[in-house]
């Protein structure tokens, strides 16, 4: 499984590869939406993208919109993780594609929830 975090923040990328290790996905990271699309183009489909919405160059919303207009990208499933809990912004991200909101700060559990939920990884636990 291939996840992809983008997120200007080193750390944050640190603390969500760190939390994720419980699941052994295949983990890359990108700074801003420009350097998730270079990422996308090189390593090819992603299995789930993890999204901040405010970063420099490319902003979280314009990537989910250039990401679901692409058809080789369209069906992967984005986990925004933003600190911005505005509604309408929730709201415009889930019209746009993401398949989840999460606000930050969040916990490892609500974390993997998402990603669980996300990814029907639910279906495949016995």
């Amino acid at each position: 499984m291939k996840i992809l975090s983008i997120d200007d923040s080193n750390s944050i990328r640190h603390a969500v590869k760190k939390m994720l290790d419980v699941i052994g996905a295949e983990f890359f990271e990108a700074s801003d939406g420009l350097e998730g699309l270079e990422m996308l183009e090189r390593s090819g489909k992603m299995d789930l993208i993890l999204l901040d919405m405010e970063m420099p160059r490319m902003d979280g919303m314009t990537f989910l919109e250039t990401v679901k207009k692409d058809p080789r990208w369209k069906d992967i499933p984005v986990i925004i993780l933003s600190s911005i809990a505005q509604r309408e912004r929730m709201i415009k991200a889930i019209q746009e594609g993401a398949k989840q909101y999460l606000t930050k700060p969040f916990t490892s559990e609500q974390l993997l929830v998402k990603v669980v939920e996300a990814l029907n990884l639910d279906e495949e636990i016995p």
